[in-house]
């Protein structure tokens, strides 16, 4: 009965356990790191997602300035806002593309290039917040005017008196310009400071594969610079989480976001109108989070359904083979049955002639008998099963018999 009891109690433990294995637990609150110049309320966000979510969205808190894959790196923040050029940081995950991150290219009135062949030379740069998509266009442009590092300079803060360029990453929005300081005009890629102009009509795609030619429409902005159309480039902004929040929680971050875009591009339509979840993740920066990934391939054939005719057929292979395999058993078991009947014969002949022929001939006739038997036995011409065993018993008897007739 204690046996039985303690049975019954591991086998309730191991079910236990595997049922716990099989879940994940889902915290539902998820802070969310806010630069700036994203130019949005994460409170408005909080309550699209209390309504139609589990989850809680709360702003990161922090020092101000810093990068949002700094913060998540730090543990600080579970989401985050970056553009698609960012390179790769371990234990980063992307979840979706949200928007499109332009280029603002701000020089100052009073900047005067030192040559014209190569008017960035010894310029200070601006790039707000540390973009990643800044510094790479900066560098691009830089090195194809032929120089190095060493001459221009680059701050992720604004030095009045002293930046000669802003380049500044961010949403077109007429209605928020506070990273516009006095004293700076709006220009366009297509202008004398940048002699290789051109090459941002089509050519960057090639160069910077997640960059692409944009037009800020003349008179979107009420500042200096926009009066025409301005020539620039742009980069998708994606919301990235660290790897380690819950697949579960990035699912409904993901489903929420996708179901209720409508309502998230109301709040902020320069930055949420371009969710959307047809996309090439291999385009991305970051690996899918896992997530992100089940959402979007929740309506994708499982396994058993993609190969559900490759499947079929090997069970039907797996079967004829089975199949052939037991008939073929059961003909050899039934050959090696007619052998061991040919024994038996031979035996019941050697016995039929007793009394009529000499006993020690018969005797040597039964040995040899007996030496061919087994011979095929180790040949697995014979099978050891019960017949063998009854053939090994009538030559005992009959042994016995020519021995006591000798």
């Amino acid at each position: 009965m204690t046996t039985t009891c303690n049975c019954r109690l591991l086998y309730c433990l191991t079910v236990l356990s595997l049922l716990l294995a099989g879940c994940e637990w889902v915290n539902p609150e998820l802070r969310m790191h806010v630069a700036e110049y994203r130019q949005f309320d994460p409170e408005r966000l909080q309550t699209i997602f209390e309504e139609q979510s589990f989850l809680r969205l709360t702003a990161a808190e922090g020092p101000p300035g810093r990068a949002a894959l700094q913060v998540l790196a730090d543990a600080d923040a579970d989401l985050g806002l970056v553009e698609n050029s960012t390179a790769f940081v371990p234990g980063i995950r992307a979840g979706l593309p949200v928007s499109e991150s332009v280029l603002h290219i701000l020089v100052s009135d009073e900047f005067r290039p030192h040559k014209m062949s190569s008017p960035l030379r010894e310029a200070s740069f601006s790039i707000p917040h540390g973009s990643s998509a800044g510094r790479s266009f900066v560098e691009l442009v830089t090195s194809r005017q032929g120089m190095d590092a060493d001459d221009y300079r680059i701050s992720s803060t604004f030095e009045p008196g002293d930046t000669d360029v802003v380049v500044y990453f961010g949403p077109i929005n007429p209605d928020v310009t506070n990273w516009y300081p006095q004293g700076y005009t709006l220009v366009s890629l297509d202008n004398p400071l940048i002699p290789q102009r051109q090459f941002f009509h089509e050519g960057i795609g090639y160069t910077a594969p997640n960059m692409k030619p944009k037009t800020i429409p003349a008179l979107t902005y009420d500042l200096p610079g926009n009066e025409d159309d301005l020539l620039t480039v742009a980069v998708d902004t994606l919301l990235v989480a660290r790897k380690d929040v819950s697949v579960g929680a990035v699912f409904e971050l993901t489903r929420t976001f996708l179901s209720q875009k409508p309502r998230f591009a109301a709040v902020a339509p320069h930055l949420f109108s371009g969710i959307n979840e047809s996309f090439d993740p291999l385009d991305l920066s970051f690996p899918l989070h896992d997530g992100a990934r089940r959402y979007l391939e929740r309506d994708e054939p499982g396994l058993l359904e993609r190969y559900a005719e490759t499947i079929n057929m090997l069970v039907y292979v797996t079967f004829l083979l089975i199949s052939a395999a037991i008939g073929f058993a059961r003909w050899r078991a039934h050959r090696k049955k007619d052998r061991i009947d040919t024994f038996y014969v031979r035996v019941m002949g050697i016995r039929d002639r007793m009394g009529r022929e000499d006993s020690a001939l018969l005797l040597e006739e039964l040995e040899a008998l007996e030496r061919e038997a087994f011979e095929s036995l180790i040949k697995e011409k014979l099978a050891a099963n019960e017949s063998f065993r009854i053939f090994t018993d009538l030559m005992a008897r009959l042994r016995a018999e020519l021995k006591a007739g000798l």
